[in-house]
Order: structure tokens, then C-alpha cells, then sequence
């Protein structure tokens, strides 16, 4: 056994990558990434430093390297969207975005910590930066990077949304989307009361409603688009109808996703990461056509139990849960993506006790045995990244995925249990609130391990902030 542990330490030594902030640190990584088409990028807490930093640089490296052209993140599509009108001009229908940190305004709903937080604010100017270097250079907006979210949280919103794009280019369609969606009036604005009252049946759903709006966006897209053009309006009319559909895409699977979460916890699960995809494959048909390539090159920003192939994990075996990772394999081939995960060790996380209350930072407990975070910890000196597969493109122009190691593939593959902390961490039930057995070599490409991480830095200070002298405590609120 001892001889065995020995040969694994180095086996997964000579294979592991220093991990650090310096561009150099990731050069194996984005040689393994290749000429994939979607690159999944986790992390395994929604507050966790290291996690934000390390993703906006590889981003960064893959933006200018490899070409890709959008970002789409867990986050709502009205929040992201306003992002995207900033990296693109800075204005917005209600007026100029003042800097990166106001192109965050729109995100009010718990967690605001996820993306209002430190590191947001000075990727988001880099990718201005970097659209309006493409740009004098190239005159080419084609080749300037998206922002897009892809969650399906704003109902309410995003009905909003489609009501006034349509009152701008189809005030009749406009009457009739807004008299389906107050469908929703006698719920008021509470999700939660409609998931209540029309999974228990005491209320008729909206769920033909939504359906009837999309169907009639999706119909009426080539008029609306003429109409906008022969009207020589400010903007760009197909982005703006791109933009509508995906609003009406939000509301309907938001429909369906909050009619079922009283009682189907692995449907809604299943239904958000579908949502998930379809809107990665709507960015990808829109700028593939936008630019004439008919292929646009996408990085996923998600939680690691929504970027690594769920058929590789507890989630799916035991669960049949599904996620955007696996998803996106099936949907753009396997040899098309490349997932990337991110672990960590101990240190500190930002996190609330229980959903909607305020972000406190939290200490973390070390890995329990036997899990994937004990072994980096116990075998790998610094913090590092193993690529487990890379994409490689031969002499015939040919992509495929090979396995970097089998012998490391078999070593990582047994089931192990990994933490995934979102943006609850429960310290005292962690085992069965934070674990669940993996199959790392299958789930991910690459995965990196920080052994000592820090919590991200709100950029709103929360009303519990008490001091420096609460950092001895077992939690402690974090403020500005």
C-alpha cells in the first residue's frame, strides 16, 4: 500500500502544473484547450477569491489567443445585459453607464456578492478595453467580445423586456404579449406564490401563455427586424430582436422551472441547466451568423456542480441530474469542449447561513478523507492545475480529445467525494450539505486546487459588519 500511495504521488506530480497569477502559469492549459468551441470554467464556491481572479485571466488569454467572442455566466440575462451594453458603447435606452462597477446596478436579488464583488469591475473594463482596441484596429464588431447571462431567475423582468422592444417595433404584437403575460398579475411579483399556488393547484398557470409570446416572437422575427431596419434606427435591429427572444426564452422556462420546484427538485435542477444550454447555443447560432463564421467561440462562467459532466458524478448516477457541462458535450461534441474545474482546501469563503440573508465570511474546514481536495492537499506542494485531456487538431484539420495520462485518468477516476459550496455554507452539516462522490478524470479536462483561499470582497458592504475583532469567530460578516 505504501509503495502504491508513492507511485500515485508522483504520478499525479508529474503531471500537476504550478498554479500562480502570472500569464505564464496557465500556458499548459491553454495549449491543451486547443481549438475548442466552449470552454466551462467552475468554481467550487460562489465566494472564493482565487476563483474569480484565476477564471477572468484565463478568459482573458482565450479572448485575445483563441478567439472567442462572448462570455455567458450564472447570472440573470437583464442583469448581464446591461455588462454587455457597457463593453459595447457604455449606453444603455435609459441613458450612459457611468463605469464598470455601475454596469453592475441591475444586480439587486440575493446573491449580490456573485458578481458584485471585487474582481467584476476590472475584467469588465478590460473587456471594454479590449472591444474598443478591436475595434480601431479592425473596424470589425464582429470580432469584439459578448457579455450574456444565462440563468432564468427574472421572470418578471424579462417580460418587461420583450413588452418594450415590441412596443418599439409592433405595438399591436406588444398589446397582445402584454395581455398573456398579466397572466402573472394575480400572483403578483412573488415567484414563490406562483410556485406555490399552481404546483398545489390552486391557481390555473401561465404556461400556455408563455409559450403563445415566444412562438409569436420567433414568427413575427423577420418583420420586426425589416421594420427596424427601413426605420433607420440607432442600433442593431437583429441584435435587438436576438435579445427579445432570449427574454421570452427566460420567462418560459422561468414558467416552468418555478411551477415545478415545490416538489421536483431534480426537474427544476434539470430544467435550469437546459436553460443553460439553450441559451449557450442561442449565443453561439446568433454571433456564428452575426459574423459570418458560422462558429463563435464561448466561455462559460458557472458553479462546478453546473460545469463538470454531471454523468460523472453522484448528481447524475444516483440523482439523473443534468447540467450544462455534460449538455454542452452532447450538444457541440465532446472533442468541441473543454471543461475546467476549481477546488479548494481551507481558508475562508463568502457566504450566507441560508438563502436571502446577508453574506458573512466564513472559515472553511479542512477536506474530509478520501476526498479529490485531500489528495491535492496531501500530494502537491503549491497550488497547481492537472489537465487530464487535451484537444489536439491534426494534419486533416481534425479536432479530437485524447487523454493526457491513462494511468492518471484511472488514478482520478475513482469515486471520491468533492465539496461544492454555493452560496450557502452550512460548516456544521458540510458532509451531507457540501459532498457527493466524482469521477474527477471524467468530469472535468483540467482541474485546479488552491490550497488556502480567501472569500471575495463584496462591493456593497452588508448591514452585519461588526469589525476586525470578528475574525476569531467561526463566521464573520464581511464589509468594505
Amino acid at each position: 500500500m505504501v509503495a502504491e500511495s508513492i507511485r500515485e504521488k508522483e504520478l499525479l506530480r508529474a503531471h500537476s502544473h504550478r498554479l500562480s497569477f502570472a500569464s505564464s502559469s496557465y500556458d499548459p492549459l491553454i495549449t491543451a484547450i486547443g481549438d475548442a468551441q466552449v470552454v466551462l470554467i467552475g468554481d467550487g464556491s460562489h465566494g472564493t477569491y482565487e476563483f474569480y481572479a484565476h477564471r477572468a485571466n484565463i478568459t482573458k488569454r482565450l479572448i485575445e489567443e483563441k478567439g472567442f467572442t462572448a462570455v455567458a455566466v450564472e447570472a440573470d440575462w437583464p442583469d448581464a445585459f446591461r455588462i454587455n451594453r457597457y463593453i459595447h458603447g457604455g449606453e444603455d435606452r435609459s441613458g450612459n453607464i457611468k463605469n464598470a462597477r455601475d454596469s453592475l446596478a441591475e444586480f439587486e436579488r440575493f446573491p449580490k456578492w456573485m458578481w458584485k464583488n471585487q474582481v467584476m469591475p476590472p475584467f469588465i473594463e478590460w473587456l471594454k478595453q479590449h472591444n474598443q482596441k478591436v475595434v480601431h484596429t479592425t473596424g470589425d464588431r464582429y470580432q469584439t467580445v459578448s457579455f450574456y447571462g444565462m440563468d432564468l431567475y427574472s421572470l418578471h423582468r424579462s417580460a418587461q423586456q420583450v413588452i418594450e422592444y415590441l412596443e418599439r417595433v409592433d405595438p399591436e404584437g406588444a398589446k397582445a404579449a402584454r395581455k398573456k403575460y398579466n397572466c402573472f398579475e394575480r400572483f403578483g411579483e412573488d415567484t414563490m406564490r406562483y410556485a406555490y399556488e399552481t404546483q398545489f393547484g390552486l391557481k390555473k398557470d401561465c404556461h400556455r401563455e408563455v409559450i403563445d409570446n415566444l412562438k409569436a416572437l420567433l414568427r413575427d422575427r423577420h418583420k420586426h427586424i425589416e421594420r427596424e431596419m427601413a426605420g433607420n434606427r440607432n442600433g442593431h435591429p437583429r441584435e435587438e430582436q436576438f435579445v427579445a427572444e432570449m427574454n421570452a426564452l427566460v420567462v418560459k422556462d422561468a414558467e416552468e422551472y418555478y411551477r415545478t420546484m415545490m416538489t421536483e427538485d431534480v426537474r427544476s435542477w434539470n430544467l435550469r441547466d437546459d436553460h443553460f444550454a439553450r441559451t449557450v447555443t442561442g449565443i453561439a447560432q446568433f454571433l456564428g451568423d452575426e459574423s459570418g463564421s458560422g462558429r463563435a467561440k464561448i466561455v462559460v462562467w458557472a458553479h462546478n456542480s453546473h460545469v463538470g459532466d454531471a454523468r460523472a458524478t453522484d448528481m447524475g448516477k444516483r440523482r439523473r441530474e443534468i447540467n450544462v457541462g455534460q449538455r454542452c458535450r452532447e450538444i457541440f461534441g465532446n472533442d468541441q469542449v473543454f471543461n475546467i474545474g476549481f477546488l479548494t482546501n481551507r481558508g475562508t469563503v463568502t457566504a450566507a447561513h441560508n438563502w436571502d440573508e446577508p453574506a458573512f465570511l466564513q472559515k472553511m474546514n479542512p477536506p474530509i478523507d478520501n476526498s479529490i481536495e485531500a489528495v491535492f492537499d496531501n500530494w502537491c506542494d503549491d497550488d497547481c492545475y492537472v489537465v487530464t485531456h487535451r484537444i489536439t487538431t491534426d494534419e486533416k484539420v481534425v479536432t479530437k480529445k485524447v487523454p493526457v495520462s491513462e494511468d492518471l485518468s484511472d488514478f482520478l477516476d475513482r469515486p471520491r467525494y468533492q465539496r461544492f459550496i454555493g452560496v450557502i455554507y452550512r460548516r456544521l452539516t458540510e458532509i451531507p450539505s457540501h459532498y457527493s462522490r466524482c469521477s474527477v478524470a471524467q468530469q472535468y479536462d483540467a482541474v485546479a486546487h488552491i490550497r488556502e483561499s480567501r472569500g471575495i470582497q463584496p462591493l456593497e458592504a452588508e448591514d452585519t459588519w461588526r469589525g476586525p475583532k470578528d475574525e476569531q469567530d467561526e463566521t464573520f460578516p464581511f464589509g468594505v
